[in-house]
């Protein structure tokens, strides 16, 4: 009925809510493989973690890369009872302006990347006589007014919920759990890199939409809770869950 022992993998964990997410199965108790992109972030992250932590730099936009890692993990532990899709992209623009490789980018990462460690990590799981599969997606597709000009963002988060739908009927017969897991507004630095310019208009547009919004969650509440849909009974998931601020504040952003 918890973490404890089991052999979880993070995707996009060297920081912000995946290395949160990790920090938080390992105070569990769980073994965590850390996947992201650059193997000196991912080595600093386990480092601060300090626990059983595994660091690999997977391309999760590769399925060889995909299975290698998998296999690198299950070895590694001894095999693998569930994974944290949580990696993601964003880049705001209007939809005439869209830069196509950031467009492929946002599909490759938050969509079809996801999909990918689905279909090779059900094996896995299915020879422990079960698992856990969570799929970050985003408060985005289901409510207006998180930001402007994110369309594509909130488009492949909006595949992904339904993808994971069909996944979690699929795979019912192996005992193995799937989630969907909607955060709202968190205080990630998910913008940092963003065109200036892009965003000035942006954010001009997200001001129209009314003077007042939600306000943000802090990065470790929104992990600990990612984290809890591990701490379940067998047999047993939370299929749809969204976690949204609560409140009502002036729309002033650092430096807006």
């Amino acid at each position: 009925m918890s973490a404890a022992g089991k052999v979880i993998i993070v995707t996009g964990a060297a920081r912000n809510m995946g290395f949160h997410t990790a920090l938080a199965l390992a105070r569990r108790g769980a073994k965590v493989a850390i996947w992201g992109r650059s193997a000196d972030a991912l080595a600093e992250a386990a480092q601060a973690i300090g626990r059983e932590v595994l660091p690999l730099a997977v391309d999760i936009t590769d399925a060889t890369a995909i299975g290698a890692g998998m296999a690198q993990v299950a070895e590694h532990f001894g095999g693998i009872d569930g994974i944290v899709n949580n990696a993601g992209v964003a880049y705001p623009n209007l939809v005439e302006n869209l830069d196509i490789e950031q467009l492929n980018e946002q599909t490759r990462i938050n969509f079809l990347a996801p999909i990918m460690t689905c279909r090779a990590i059900i094996p896995y799981l299915r020879a422990r006589g079960g698992g856990r599969i969570v799929n970050v997606s985003s408060a985005t597709v289901h409510r207006e007014g998180a930001f402007s000009f994110l369309s594509i963002y909130g488009a492949t988060k909006a595949g992904l919920e339904r993808f994971t739908d069909e996944l979690r009927h699929e795979v019912q017969k192996d005992d193995i759990a799937v989630t969907t897991f909607i955060p709202g507004d968190t205080g990630t630095g998910f913008g940092q890199g963003w065109d200036e310019a892009v965003v000035g208009a942006a954010y001009a547009d997200w001001l129209e939409r009314g003077p007042y919004w939600n306000g943000m969650m802090q990065v470790e509440a929104v992990a600990e809770q990612i984290a809890h849909c591990f701490d379940l009974p067998d047999k047993a998931a939370f299929e749809f869950v969204m976690m949204r601020p609560v409140g009502r504040e002036p729309k002033i952003l650092e430096g807006g």
